[in-house]
């Protein structure tokens, strides 16, 4: 009896450890299935990790900043207005507007005083020369003229100079489009013999005589110099000059740029002291600079400084090659390495 109690508890004590092992299996295999082998997460793609946080919640769509290039240029153009300086010089500047439709008419309301872009190249010390409040009412073109109707506020102007400016800076400004040759100003629907300061406008104005010095007869010519830099880079403005007779305009332009601006100005010509010009000779579309000995002493910036202006001045006559001589002798030959191809002519940018 003893014998068979002793067996029976064997048996069980057997079956309890059988049992208890393949439970224990079960519960590690179970473990393992749930769980990912670490080395096994380099195949998945983010999407497929989840955050423990994140179950039972609806999870958010990422948020994905996009931006395409040349969208917020393409809803700009580039426009070339005239602004007045400092010094009561009318001065051409090439800007951005918002494009619209009659971008000739967004020209002219950039030029008004406390437009936004007025404000904005007005930190350059250049300011709108339509007075504060002029609308453009209304504008035809038909033949090359260009009839333009202001508001009344076109005509609180302070001087007569002023107002010479602003019929100037307009005229020059319209006439850059290649549909207009002349303009003529209404306001209010109005033809005016003149404006309140005596500035005659019963007539069609064409683009001559910008920043003038001298006569309006005769023969007349535009040569850029430089005003001073303040707080921001100086800025490049036309004088007008006018001659009793002329050879070759371009060779005169040069000549006028060498000799310097007049001397009651604050203007610079960009050419370094001790410079000086030999002669200009003109082939074709191209300009043969020849310059006395001193020019052996240029520094590669002084020589780009000048170049730039020297092309400005004969980009008028569709001159944009410039070779430089030293009393004959090209840069290489009097021991001057500079590069002299490429070069953009200087401008108003803002």
């Amino acid at each position: 009896m003893a014998y068979k109690i002793i067996s029976m508890i064997m048996i069980l004590c057997l079956m309890v450890s059988i049992t208890g092992c393949s439970t224990l299996d079960m519960m590690v295999g179970l473990k393992e299935k749930n769980n990912t082998d670490i080395a096994d997460l380099d195949g998945l793609s983010d999407f497929e990790i989840v955050d423990d946080s994140m179950v039972g919640e609806v999870p958010q769509e990422p948020v994905i900043e996009t931006s395409v290039p040349g969208v917020e240029e393409a809803k700009k153009t580039d426009i070339l207005a005239y602004y007045e300086d400092e010094n009561g010089f009318i001065v051409p500047v090439n800007t951005k507007i918002p494009w619209e439709e009659g971008i000739a008419k967004a020209t002219l309301r950039s030029m008004v005083v406390g437009s936004d872009a007025e404000k904005k190249i007005a930190q350059s010390n250049l300011h709108g020369v339509l007075p504060a409040g002029t609308e453009i009412r209304g504008m035809s073109i038909k033949d090359g003229l260009c009839r333009v109707d202001f508001s009344k506020n076109i005509l609180n102007t302070s001087s007569y100079k002023q107002e010479e400016n602003m019929i100037s800076a307009v005229t020059y400004t319209l006439t850059e489009f290649p549909t207009i040759s002349k303009v003529e100003l209404l306001v209010e629907g109005q033809i005016l013999a003149s404006l309140p300061k005596g500035y005659a406008v019963n007539t069609a104005f064409e683009r001559e005589n910008i920043n003038l010095y001298g006569s309006a007869d005769g023969v007349n010519y535009t040569v850029y110099y430089k005003a001073p830099d303040t707080e921001v880079a100086g800025h490049y403005v036309p004088i007008t000059f006018s001659a009793s007779k002329i050879g070759n305009p371009a060779v005169a332009v040069v000549e006028k740029l060498f000799n310097g601006p007049p001397s009651e100005t604050v203007l610079g010509n960009n050419i370094p002291v001790g410079v000086n010009l030999r002669g200009v000779d003109i082939k074709s579309n191209k300009a043969i600079v020849n310059l006395g000995v001193e020019a052996v002493n240029l520094s590669e910036e002084e020589f780009a400084d000048m170049n730039a202006i020297v092309v400005l001045c004969l980009e008028q006559f569709d001159i944009a090659d410039v070779e430089y001589n030293i009393e004959g002798l090209s840069f290489q030959e009097a021991g001057l390495n500079f590069n002299t191809g490429n070069v953009t002519p200087v401008f108003n940018q803002y």
